[in-house]
């Protein structure tokens, strides 16, 4: 069995180590995917935004993100050049936090008969903003503004969008600069940012007041191939929260483990295997979902500790949504969950911020079928 896995977690571990935290330009949010050879290779660009957030009696997730592909390599897209537009939201009870039960959730994207056509996306530039449209959905982009500002406006999947992100701290350049990315074939930033307006769902309306969110534009070529970096039982995970001037992210792209923190203008990173401090995150308890007859983890303990800091969190899940993404080597599961916490960050310095019951997003994907399964086991 010939996968990619390895070679793909060793370039998060030297992109990571790496020192780049510049603002985000508005050429940096126009398409990036043309530094690739495009006509030639595999790649996706995203831009998303996600959300959690307490909305009077319930708790929400959003994630929403556009897609560009290209599939002119090995062909992992199927198609030689298309668009996905994604949607996951979860609304469930405040007072269902610590227990999972078998939430409704909106999902639309990456079931094949929902693909749109490359050319239907339309990216216009103007003087201080750069907008996306993905059919009746703008993801708007005013890097420009202070602080920082981008909107997620318009309708998706029944939902009514209009929030706007504002940057918290500095960017994470955890893919690297666009302008690495013909080497590299990875690039793309983070932004915690602080989150308000409204989402309507029908009848019912979500008022979203300082809310926790992440703004998100990545481009990654050939190396992003989901179902050969991610052969079972490999996990991807990725989660954040957000409080006060303290901004967490974990990120498990395989084997490997990075994280950050975020205080005031101040990065702190995570990066056992290039020498900075040491992460355990393990999944403690499981929930049979009924929907899905998945075994789904639904608690954890995430523990991240340098010289400069020390995170440490309990975890657990109230609300899930899910989908599968088809590419040309199998079948990949990707699955939100809206969590609270508990815990502290504590930094050298003796200050300590506490976390009670505290909400968070937390995410996983895996491959879940291979196209050529076999009685020796999987060919990639």
């Amino acid at each position: 069995m010939s996968t990619d896995h390895d070679s793909y977690d060793k370039q998060y571990i030297a992109t990571h180590a790496e020192v780049h935290t510049p603002p985000v330009t508005l050429d940096d949010e126009t398409a990036q995917f043309g530094v690739l050879q495009h006509e030639k290779t595999d790649l996706w660009e995203e831009t998303a935004f996600a959300l959690v957030a307490e909305c009077g009696d319930h708790d929400v997730l959003m994630w929403t993100a556009g897609y560009l592909l290209k599939g002119n390599g090995r062909g992992v897209w199927i198609d030689k050049q298309a668009a996905e537009h994604d949607m996951m939201f979860i609304a469930v009870p405040k007072a269902n936090r610590g227990t999972m039960s078998d939430n409704h959730f909106v999902r639309s994207g990456w079931h094949r008969t929902e693909r749109l056509a490359f050319d239907d996306v339309k990216i216009e530039r103007g003087g201080d903003r750069v907008i996306w449209q993905f059919e009746e959905q703008q993801f708007v982009s005013q890097p420009q503004a202070q602080p920082p500002l981008w909107r997620a406006l318009g309708k998706v999947a029944g939902l009514e969008l209009d929030l706007s992100y504002r940057q918290m701290g500095k960017p994470l350049w955890n893919w690297g600069s666009f302008a690495s990315a013909a080497k590299t074939e990875r690039a793309g930033y983070d932004v915690f940012a602080r989150v308000d307006g409204s989402i309507k769902a029908g009848e019912r309306s979500f008022v979203v007041q300082n809310g926790q969110g992440v703004r998100e534009h990545i481009l990654v070529g050939q190396a992003a191939d989901p179902i050969r970096n991610l052969p079972a039982p490999r996990v991807m995970w990725w989660l954040y929260a957000t409080q006060g001037d303290v901004g967490i992210n974990f990120f498990r792209p395989g084997t490997v483990d990075i994280g950050t923190v975020y205080v005031g203008e101040r990065e702190i990173k995570f990066n056992p295997a290039a020498g900075k401090g040491s992460i355990t995150y393990q999944s403690i308890a499981h929930w049979e979902d009924p929907r899905s007859g998945y075994n789904l983890p639904v608690r954890w303990h995430l523990n991240m500790s340098s010289a400069e800091c020390v995170v440490d969190l309990d975890i657990r899940c109230h609300g899930r949504a899910y989908e599968y993404w088809n590419c040309d080597a199998g079948v990949r599961m990707y699955c939100y969950q809206i969590c609270v916490c508990d815990g502290f960050v504590e930094f050298a310095d003796g200050r300590k911020v506490e976390f009670k019951d505290h909400l968070m997003l937390n995410s996983f994907n895996r491959t879940i079928l291979v196209k050529n399964e076999r009685i020796d086991g999987p060919e990639y």
